[in-house]
């Protein structure tokens, strides 16, 4: 995550009033601090990743985290399933009555984790029941393509078996456009920058998408705190 990303965000939970936060792919666990920065008075962030992707990372996530001071604001769960997907499952079972009402208990997630339609177009639905009414979903990287992936051409599709049109397509694209915006209870949402696809848990509202272009003008909202935490990630992430 961008610095400019992490003040929005903060700016973002802090004016929409965000306490209980869900993320899916911790990475270095950045996003995770900033996000646990604007939720630090009464709320708490719970952060997902693969136990294997994590042995990876350098600096580790629990370093960044405790570097940072947010150990005690922020709940990792490292998981050896095939994907955060049966964690979510188990999450909607523990909080469904016999009737199978699900309990919501996050007011926003942030999904930034295996960037595959089949993956993260079932995480969508099942976030969906852990979210809210008014909490928001936003997924990142909306572009990304296994063709064009960060550690190079055809980033683990020939492991997946993927055919020539999923290597080419952006998966996350596809999820916000098949099953976001088409979700009856994702009523409002909002494409940022052609890389982020934002959307409102609000059944009932009038359906509507927004496009935006970030500006100077949207980041002068952001709290102060914000910039401030802003100097203290560069040296967390040092070796």
């Amino acid at each position: 995550m961008t610095a400019s990303q992490g003040e929005q965000i903060f700016a973002h939970l802090r004016a929409t009033g965000a306490k209980d936060i869900l993320e899916l792919g911790t990475a270095h666990g950045v996003s995770a601090c900033y996000m646990a920065c604007a939720v630090q008075q009464g709320g708490r962030v719970t952060t997902v990743d693969h136990v294997e992707a994590t042995k990876s990372r350098a600096p580790q996530p629990a370093t960044v985290i405790e570097r940072l001071g947010f150990t005690h604001l922020i709940q990792r769960v490292l998981i050896d399933d095939s994907s955060y997907n049966w964690w979510l499952k188990r999450q909607i079972e523990e909080n469904s009555d016999e009737q199978g009402n699900c309990k919501p208990m996050y007011d926003f997630c942030y999904l930034d984790g295996a960037h595959n339609f089949t993956i993260d177009g079932l995480a969508v639905v099942l976030v969906e029941k852990l979210l809210r009414p008014g909490g928001w979903l936003l997924l990142d990287d909306l572009r990304w393509t296994y063709e064009h992936g960060s550690a190079g051409p055809n980033q683990g599709a020939r492991d997946l078996l993927l055919s020539k049109s999923e290597i080419q397509e952006a998966h996350m694209q596809a999820v916000f456009n098949i099953v976001v915006r088409t979700h009856p209870s994702f009523t409002l949402t909002r494409i940022e920058n052609d890389e982020w696809g934002w959307a409102k848990k609000d059944p009932g509202a009038e359906r509507r998408i927004e496009f935006v272009l970030t500006t100077t003008s949207l980041r002068t909202r952001t709290i102060g705190m914000a910039r401030r935490f802003r100097s203290k990630i560069r040296p967390a992430l040092s070796p």
